[in-house]
């Protein structure tokens, strides 16, 4: 039912991201979520742009972080999904 109301894989992103103990960077956040690398690119970006994450640069890496906006979308999106798996 949570697919009728939301797209599912930007959905998936943002909660993985609520897990700010990893380290998310563009591949892990792409085999974590089941999704491309070049989706998770395209959107990621497109999520900077809302101010939804942050993008941090770590050697060869780009690790993704929620800001406090993103935090907040992020849980509304698992509240939302549990309410509606219940």
């Amino acid at each position: 039912m949570f697919s009728v109301f939301a797209r599912p894989k930007p959905c998936r992103i943002l909660v993985l991201l609520r897990d700010g103990e990893a380290n998310w960077h563009l591949s892990k956040l792409a085999k974590g979520s089941d999704t491309t690398y070049v989706y998770v690119t395209k959107l990621v970006s497109n999520l900077q742009k809302s101010g939804l994450v942050t993008i941090e640069p770590k050697g060869n890496k780009r690790i993704v972080k929620l800001t406090d906006k993103g935090m907040r979308v992020a849980k509304s999106i698992e509240e939302l999904k549990n309410s509606l798996e219940n």
